[in-house]
């Protein structure tokens, strides 16, 4: 690395730190009740979301590979990555919500579809986990579509006859790096997603609504001090992780 290069990082690197880190230690007070409870949860349902996200991810990164009308349609999982959070939020809740819209030309199914939404997805463990896996598509299929464009694993395994499902899983053990490499890092995004959980499932309190709320009504230190202990711990396994999986 040149001497420009060093100094562009050392100094981009000095000012977040400053920001992120050194400056907000001055406001720093321990975390409001709750704050263990809210990291296991984000971890344990970002985990679930993170591992549903692997097959389809793999499948639109390969469909991308052979391009025409599927590889097109491959392009729509990076919709959740490009647009705000609180929009994929937005179109979730009006989405779930369409049956109880519907629900009052008296079609039984619709109501029975709306009950269920209402007490199980909408502000439920449920809707957490379908939002997270909504989040995390986009970081599967764009790194099993990098892995993909420098391995060799696809067209090997399709001229022994593998194809559909158990291709898919053949790659999956295949590209160990690329598949735990898209396992961590859509664990890791699922502690920041606020925008589309706290539109659509808020409720059980992930890290990202925690640290929302103790703002709210702790004021900045106690969300500084969560916010502080979250970077701890996901910032350590990254650093681990990109050192381990490069």
């Amino acid at each position: 690395m040149d001497s420009f290069a060093k100094a562009v990082v050392g100094l981009t690197a000095s000012v977040l730190l400053l920001l992120l880190v050194a400056l907000p230690l001055l406001y720093v007070d321990p975390p409001p009740p709750g704050f263990v409870e809210s990291f296991v949860l984000t971890a344990v349902f970002g985990l679930a979301a993170s591992l549903l996200s692997l097959v389809p991810g793999l499948a639109a990164a390969v469909a991308a590979r052979r391009g025409g009308a599927w590889g097109a349609l491959a392009q729509v999982l990076y919709i959740p990555a490009v647009v705000p959070p609180t929009s994929v939020g937005v179109l979730l809740l009006a989405s779930f919500s369409l049956p109880r819209l519907f629900c009052g030309g008296g079609v039984e199914v619709l109501c029975a579809s709306a009950s269920f939404v209402s007490e199980h997805v909408i502000n439920r463990p449920l809707g957490v986990l379908i939002a997270m896996a909504v989040m995390a598509l986009p970081t599967s299929f764009s790194i099993f579509d990098g892995a993909l464009r420098e391995e060799r694993a696809e067209a090997f395994f399709r001229a022994l006859g593998f194809s559909g499902l158990r291709l898919l899983l053949l790659l999956l053990l295949s590209l160990r790096s690329a598949t735990a490499s898209a396992l961590v890092f859509s664990w890791i995004r699922s502690f920041g997603e606020l925008g589309v959980l706290l539109i659509f499932a808020s409720y059980p309190v992930t890290a990202s609504i925690y640290i929302y709320q103790a703002w709210l009504s702790y004021g900045v230190g106690p969300a500084v001090g969560a916010s502080l202990a979250v970077i701890a711990a996901v910032a350590a396994l990254a650093f681990v992780a990109r050192r381990w999986l490069s």
